[in-house]
C-alpha cells in the first residue's frame, strides 16, 4: 500500500503548524510523498484552481476564512475545473448548525479535533478503497449525505458516480491521463445534471411568484424577495452553465426569464399580469426540454 499512495497529491490545511507538522508525519509513515501543507486561505484557493489536490484534510476556517466556501464553489464547478477531490472536513466543535454547514459544503467525510492519526488513517483507508455517489440538487453537489427531500424537489434527486482520484492514482501511478478523462467526463455530466435540477426549481419560483402575486396574500412583495433574488441567481448560472454546451441553445429563453426575473426583484419596478405568464410559460418551456434527469449516472472507468 506504501508504494501506491506516493502518487496521490495529499494537501493539509490547517492554522495550526503542530497539527500539520503531526499529520505530515503520520501520512508520511502511511506512505504519502507528495504532501504540502499550508495555513493560507489564499494558497488554498490557488492550489485549488489550479487542479493541484487529489486528497484535501482541511480545518474549516483558515486566517478567519471560510474553507467550506471555497468547498462549495469548487464542488459547484465555480472554481478550478475538477470539483471531484476527496475532502476530509476537520471540525473545532460538535454544535449541531456548524456541523450541518460543513457538510453542506460538500466534504467527503468529517472529523472532530482532536484527531488521532489512527483515526484518519483509517478514514482515508475507506477512501481509497470507496466513495460515495454525489447527489446533485440545485443548491447542494456532493456525497449523499441528505435525507430531506424540499418541496421543489418533487423530481427525485439525481445522483452521480464520480471519479475517485485516491483509488485512480494508487492504481495508476503518477500518470494521470485516465483521470484527468474521467474528471473531464464527470464535469460535462454534472454541468448538465445541475441544468436540468435548475429547470426543476425555476418552474417551482416561478408558480410559488405566480400564485402569490395573482392572490394577493398580504406583505407579498417582502415574503417573495428571497424567491425573486433566487429567482435570479438560478437564472444567471444557468446561462453560465450553458455556454459551450448542448444546452446552449436554450439560453435565449433562460435569457428572457432573467430579465423578468430582474424586475420582479426590483421593489421600484412594476410587474404585468403579461409578464408573470410569459415567466410561466418560459419555465415549463424549460422544464419540458431540461427537467427530466436520469436517476444515477456512472463514469466510464475504462
Amino acid at each position: 500500500m506504501q508504494a501506491s499512495l506516493e502518487n496521490i497529491r495529499l494537501v493539509i490545511a490547517d492554522p495550526n503548524q503542530v497539527v500539520r507538522t503531526g499529520l505530515k508525519g503520520a501520512l508520511f509513515a502511511m506512505g504519502f510523498r507528495a504532501i504540502s501543507d499550508t495555513a493560507s486561505y489564499i494558497k488554498l484557493h490557488d492550489l485549488i484552481e489550479q487542479d493541484s489536490i487529489d486528497l484535501l484534510i482541511a480545518s474549516t476556517e483558515l486566517e478567519g476564512n471560510d474553507v467550506g466556501f471555497l468547498i462549495k464553489e469548487m464542488r459547484d464547478q465555480r472554481l478550478g475545473n475538477n470539483p471531484f477531490p476527496v475532502i476530509i472536513s476537520l471540525l473545532s466543535r460538535p454544535e449541531p448548525d456548524y456541523v450541518k454547514r460543513i457538510i453542506d459544503a460538500g466534504c467527503d467525510d468529517l472529523l472532530l479535533m482532536p484527531v488521532s492519526p489512527e483515526q484518519l488513517i483509517l478514514r482515508i483507508e475507506k477512501l481509497c478503497r470507496t466513495r460515495k455517489p454525489f447527489v446533485v440538487t440545485h443548491d447542494y453537489t456532493g456525497p449523499d449525505r441528505r435525507a430531506k427531500q424540499r418541496s421543489f424537489d418533487n423530481h427525485s434527486a439525481p445522483m452521480l458516480e464520480v471519479p475517485n482520484p485516491l483509488k485512480i492514482r494508487a492504481e495508476n501511478g503518477v500518470d494521470g491521463t485516465r483521470l484527468q478523462r474521467m474528471v473531464a467526463e464527470a464535469s460535462s455530466t454534472l454541468n448538465r445534471m445541475k441544468i436540468e435540477r435548475y429547470a426543476v426549481q425555476i418552474d417551482w419560483l416561478s408558480n410559488h411568484i405566480h400564485g402569490c402575486i395573482r392572490d394577493g396574500r398580504d406583505g407579498t412583495d417582502l415574503a417573495l424577495m428571497p424567491h425573486t433574488n433566487r429567482l435570479v441567481q438560478v437564472a444567471e448560472d444557468m446561462i453560465r452553465r450553458m455556454k459551450r454546451s448542448p444546452s446552449e441553445v436554450l439560453s435565449g429563453p433562460v435569457s428572457d426569464l432573467l430579465e423578468i426575473a430582474h424586475k420582479l426583484d426590483d421593489a421600484n419596478t412594476a410587474v404585468g399580469y403579461s409578464d408573470l405568464d410569459k415567466l410561466n410559460s418560459l419555465a415549463k418551456g424549460l422544464l419540458r426540454s431540461l427537467g427530466t434527469p436520469r436517476t444515477f449516472m456512472a463514469v466510464k472507468t475504462a
